[in-house]
């Protein structure tokens, strides 16, 4: 976990010196280089003609895998839903459960909490956050994991980890939640390299302390 301001700070520099070396590009590339162009296709003039090939490249963009069935989706429905998901005036979390939950009005097959909270963030860079598994682990990391992320009511979850990355803008100085992905997803990438290490370091120490075969 990472509690005081000195472990804050050299987790906030080497985020970005890390994305000052390029080694982040590739993953911004894929998520967020064009997302003002794929909000566009989200606003209210234009989101009724939105083609099937543009909801697939968000699909992609979103990171999510079932690509096959996603396109299974009419669509309409995929249209319904996003209109429903982004314009409908229920609350925010009553929005995600329909979206999300597999008993909900506006479920599209292939379609989780990562697409629908991805073009939520895409939509609203500056309010919305991203869920996925990357966001859960390096929250885990700082020590910020929600108590009731795990289980319950979808909307109230995704309000839960809102408020757990609300606080990471401030601490570590991200621009806004396109930022606090990529931030997410570095400290994963970290945290999974520093594991590989110590586990390499570790297997290098047992070899060394068992003893040498007889030789005959």
């Amino acid at each position: 976990m990472t509690r005081d301001s000195s472990e804050r700070f050299e987790l906030a520099q080497g985020y970005r010196e890390t994305a000052q070396t390029g080694a982040l590009a590739r993953y911004w590339k894929r998520r967020w280089e064009k997302s003002e162009e794929m909000a566009a296709w989200l606003s209210p003039a234009s989101l009724p003609s939105l083609s099937e090939e543009q909801s697939l490249a968000l699909y992609r963009a979103s990171g999510c895998r079932n690509h096959r069935e996603f396109s299974a989706n009419p669509p309409e429905e995929v249209n319904d839903t996003l209109d429903f998901l982004l314009y409908d005036t229920i609350t925010l979390e009553a929005r995600f459960n329909e979206c999300v939950s597999d008993a909900g009005a506006y479920k599209l097959a292939g379609a989780g909490k990562e697409f629908i909270s991805y073009l939520l963030c895409l939509r609203q860079p500056g309010l919305l956050a991203v869920w996925n598994p990357a966001a859960e682990r390096a929250l885990r990391r700082l020590g910020r994991y929600p108590k009731g992320l795990a289980r319950g009511h979808w909307g109230l979850r995704y309000m839960d980890l809102l408020e757990a990355t609300h606080g990471l803008r401030p601490e570590y100085g991200l621009a806004d939640f396109r930022e606090v992905d990529e931030f997410c997803y570095f400290v994963d990438r970290r945290a999974r390299a520093d594991k590989a290490q110590k586990d390499i370091e570790s297997s290098g120490r047992e070899r060394q302390s068992q003893p040498e075969g007889r030789v005959t």
